[in-house]
């Protein structure tokens, strides 16, 4: 497994990760392109790039040298950070690809001096909360916003 900061010209493999990972949460929770078009699973390349041009950094994760995960790292002000995007395909799951790339994004957040890294997911995705969780990640609130059709829960991890 290796993890390396991602460039421009890996924007078109984040996007189809990101597409192809957050694919079966849109199934389950009934998400389309109308009533959800900026959840992850209807990723372009636009959106990368747009990101990147904002000053978000893209860590792929490699298993035997395929693309198989990624996560992204955005500052959010003096003290804190936001993990995004973390992806990882199905076939590549309960391998810990997940778990070393939230401790990259973790140790990235430490040595740009956050004080905190902070994520949002589905209130109802139980499974990922409780997987944050063990994490050290604490709920920190919940929120609806009126174009989104779930409820959102922040967590928060302190550095």
């Amino acid at each position: 497994m290796e993890i390396r900061e991602a460039g421009r010209v890996d924007i078109p493999i984040l996007a189809s990760l990101i597409r192809d990972s957050f694919r079966d949460v849109a199934e389950r929770f009934e998400l389309t392109p109308e009533n959800c078009p900026t959840h992850p699973s209807f990723c372009v390349d636009e959106w990368v790039e747009k990101a990147m041009d904002r000053g978000v950094r893209y860590f792929l994760l490699e298993l035997e040298g395929v693309a198989s995960g990624c996560a992204a790292l955005e500052r959010a002000g003096d003290e804190a950070c936001y993990l995004e995007r973390l992806a990882v395909l199905p076939a590549c799951r309960r391998r810990g690809c997940g778990g070393a790339l939230v401790a990259k994004i973790e140790a990235e957040a430490k040595a740009a001096g956050a004080q905190r890294l902070e994520i949002g997911i589905i209130s109802a995705q139980r499974d990922l909360h409780d997987w944050y969780a063990e994490r050290g990640f604490g709920e920190k609130g919940r929120k609806s916003f009126e174009h989104l059709p779930f409820e959102v829960t922040f967590m928060v991890l302190e550095l």
